[in-house]
């Protein structure tokens, strides 16, 4: 280990940085240096310092066979984690014309930890940008190959969770555009007030109407008034007591349905409020412990959570590596 050098190392490690950079050239400078600063890129730095520091501990001389092979894996496992995002447009115009902001969102791993309300953010910004099975798959890559690291199995382990609390949470707020309601709307218990203030609201309407007919005599008198206020009064009594009988209906009706759906939609105010409590504890960056991880995973395991499979392959890996935190 004593002759190798870590700035010639060093100099593949940016070889390699330089050739993840996704902006042009010509992007604003601003935009880069958030691209330099994004989740993605640091991940794919870590992953390279991982193989310079592997090749000066086993001795390998720069430029080597076996230098080179080991910063292309490391090189690959980091990309198949990024690449498990949707990522930046594809031309370059698009990329171009990309703000800062937009770079470090699309370009984010996580949801940000400053985030206290998890529900309330995915409604405004929508979902991660990568799906539970691209991610299980890359992770799955992460866990054949060499190179380890408690950073990254930090992130690899909240994006695994996250990314399906964040779809869970955005499928019950999006709205439904043939219905105009999400999925938490149409599991909310009817309300019998609101009910009882449409049928009175169309009585009144209805006697409004019937009091026109009635009264259209005087407006015009060559109308019968006798045949005409029978006619107001025949009709308000007959639709009002119509609309008494379908209040009746209505009310049979909610107090039938009302237990399923309260129940329902207690469940997922309660399933929002448990993620929502699981990111809090997790969000930020660690050191977390893999015990306590694995018990909260479990927890909303058995409250119904279908998790990724790479996230039990992860901690499975973890804890036959004896790592106990993260």
């Amino acid at each position: 280990m004593g002759g190798i050098s870590h700035a010639s190392h060093k100099e593949c490690v940016d070889a390699f940085l330089e050739n993840s950079i996704m902006l042009p050239d010509d992007a604003s400078e601003d935009a880069r240096n958030a691209e330099l600063h994004s989740d993605q890129y640091r991940l794919i730095k870590r992953f390279l310092e991982l193989a310079r520091q592997h090749c000066v501990d086993s001795g390998l001389q720069p430029g080597s066979k076996e230098a080179l092979a080991a910063f292309e894996e490391a090189n690959d496992t980091a990309k198949s984690i990024v690449h498990s995002y949707t990522g930046l447009p594809f031309g370059d115009d698009e990329r171009k014309a990309l703000r800062p902001e937009e770079v470090t969102s699309i370009m984010a791993l996580l949801v940000p930890h400053h985030v206290k309300n998890l529900a309330a953010h995915i409604k405004e910004k929508g979902k991660l940008h990568t799906h539970p099975f691209w991610l299980s798959e890359a992770t799955s890559e992460y866990v054949k190959g060499r190179f380890k690291s408690a950073s990254v199995e930090n992130i690899l382990l909240r994006a695994l969770t996250q990314v399906e609390m964040v779809a869970y949470m955005h499928e019950m707020q999006s709205t439904n555009i043939l219905t105009g309601k999400t999925k938490l709307d149409e599991a909310r218990p009817p309300s019998f007030a609101r009910a009882l203030w449409n049928i009175c609201k169309w009585i009144l309407e209805l006697w409004l109407v019937c009091l026109a007919i009635a009264l259209a005599p005087l407006a015009l008198p060559a109308l019968p008034s006798e045949t005409m206020l029978l006619t107001g009064l025949g009709l308000a009594a007959i639709g009002t007591l119509a609309l008494l009988v379908l209040l009746i209906i209505v009310a049979v009706g909610i107090s039938q349905i009302t237990p399923n759906r309260k129940k329902q939609y207690d469940s997922i105010l309660d399933m929002i409020d448990r993620m929502n409590g699981f990111f809090l504890e997790f969000g930020h960056a660690g050191p977390f412990s893999t015990a306590q991880f694995r018990k909260r995973v479990n927890d909303l395991a058995d409250a119904g959570v279908i998790w990724p499979s790479g996230l039990y392959v992860l901690l499975d890996d973890m804890e036959a590596r004896g790592v106990r935190a993260f």
